[in-house]
């Protein structure tokens, strides 16, 4: 079966943050694109890398080649704001029913705004053939363990990554 991905994902939140409405864009990214995100990745994660001490997997820690690998070997999306790079989505095809969210990320200064659970929520639309999604988040992370769960994501396991850091691993299937 042959699937197509969605190149770009376009919405109008609709929402207003102090007195403006958000204009969201989500698509493919592009590899110009690559240092702006990987140095918004590196600030979202980084409160994460100086709690964990992982320097082996972080994504605080990753450098430009292996992004640049990402993109061109993933579904690599770019989130815009406002016409303006905010972040960046990674999913890897497992089969052609589950797919990984590898990672999610949006600049810190517009984080708290309810902007994941719109662009989860649309990702998820854009991909209608996918019956089984899967990722990880630390294990002491109660927010974001909270903010896949209340998504349907549920816990299967968990994995020690060093002595600081368990990453819990969920999973969400659709029937």
């Amino acid at each position: 079966m042959f699937v197509s991905f969605p190149l770009s994902i376009h919405i109008m939140i609709e929402m207003y943050f102090r007195g403006e409405m958000m204009d969201l864009k989500i698509a493919r990214t592009k590899i110009s694109e690559a240092e702006t995100l990987l140095n918004i990745q590196k600030e979202a994660f980084q409160s994460d890398l100086k709690k964990y001490k992982d320097y082996d997997t972080s994504p605080a820690a990753e450098p430009l080649d292996f992004f640049k690998y990402k993109l061109n070997h993933s579904l690599h999306y770019t989130i815009f704001l406002n016409g303006n790079i905010a972040g960046g989505i990674c999913i890897m095809k497992i089969t052609d029913t589950h797919y990984r969210l590898f990672r999610i990320f949006l600049s810190p200064d517009i984080q708290n705004r309810g902007l994941g659970s719109k662009i989860l929520t649309q990702m998820e639309k854009k991909f209608p053939q996918v019956k089984e999604w899967s990722l990880d988040t630390p294990k002491d992370n109660k927010r974001t363990r909270h903010f896949y769960e209340k998504f349907g994501y549920k816990k299967t396991k968990e994995n020690k990554i060093n002595d600081r850091l368990t990453l819990v691993e969920y999973e969400k299937k659709k029937i």
